[in-house]
């Protein structure tokens, strides 16, 4: 016997009733709290990740006051992108994935602390973009390994009188394959204390990638302080008007011209409005 179609559709009603209730009812399973064992062993991951990165960002940093070779190599980079800057150059930073990603970055900061700098793409390079090197410029590869192929056919095309640079694991410019036909070339050692397969059982770049960025900010900000004679704040105030920052900016800006109407006020050299 056919079912009427009033029937059919009470039935669907009911149907889709009982739909709504079962998807705003409470999941099967309930969220993690923090006395579940499996939200235990996540925090214990999380603050490891942390742990490990703040582990290699201290060995770099001691690194950096008492080896000679990273010593050496930091000073000779501040010297070289200093008179580049005075020159009127640039630095052009190379790197290709997660390197890629630090070089935009350091890029990024460079330019807001008024420094001359832009991004090289290892494969437009190839195709144009080595019409972007100029007399008074520098390179910059970003690499772990040191022997990124990409990077490698990019040098291979930069003329030799241009200054080169590298951000990578090595301890010594003699080890890393990219200066082996490039004497002269200024290393920034990034190493870390342990491969992240042997921290994390993944070998994604995380602690290498975090040492670079901060290899990167070390030199922006100390080139930043030779060039501009203990104005790089000003100078940053000025190239980031926008967000958060410029906000604060003006607000010191308007304190001051306020300080300063009531100082002349007090002295007599201007009227009361």
């Amino acid at each position: 016997m056919r079912t009427s179609p009033d029937v059919e559709a009470t039935d669907c009603a009911h149907a889709s009733v009982l739909k709504r209730k079962r998807a705003d009812s409470t999941p099967l399973t309930p969220p993690l709290s923090l006395s579940d064992p499996e939200a235990a062993t996540s925090l214990d991951r999380a603050v490891h990740v942390l742990s490990t990165a703040a582990t290699a960002l201290s060995q770099v940093t001691l690194l950096y006051q008492s080896d000679h070779n990273a010593r050496d190599g930091m000073l000779q980079a501040v010297e070289c992108l200093t008179r580049v800057n005075r020159a009127g150059g640039k630095l052009l930073i190379c790197g290709v994935g997660k390197s890629g990603l630090v070089g935009r970055k350091t890029v990024a900061t460079m330019k807001s602390l008024g420094l001359g700098c832009s991004f090289l793409h290892a494969a437009e390079a190839l195709h144009g973009d080595l019409g972007d090197i100029k007399d008074n410029d520098a390179v910059m590869f970003i690499s772990y390994s040191g022997k990124t192929p990409e990077l490698l056919s990019v040098l291979k095309h930069i003329p030799r009188s241009t200054p080169i640079l590298a951000i990578t694991s090595h301890k010594s410019a003699e080890q890393c394959p990219l200066f082996y036909n490039r004497p002269g070339s200024i290393l920034l050692p990034a190493p870390i204390h342990e491969l992240e397969e042997t921290s994390f059982g993944v070998c994604a770049p995380t602690t290498s990638t975090t040492v670079a960025i901060a290899v990167g900010d070390m030199l922006a900000l100390t080139v930043a302080e030779a060039l501009h004679d203990g104005q790089t704040k000003q100078v940053f105030q000025r190239n980031h008007p926008g967000g958060a920052i410029g906000a604060k900016v003006q607000h010191e800006v308007v304190l001051q011209d306020n300080e300063e109407c009531h100082t002349k006020r007090q002295k007599g050299l201007l009227s009361p409005a």
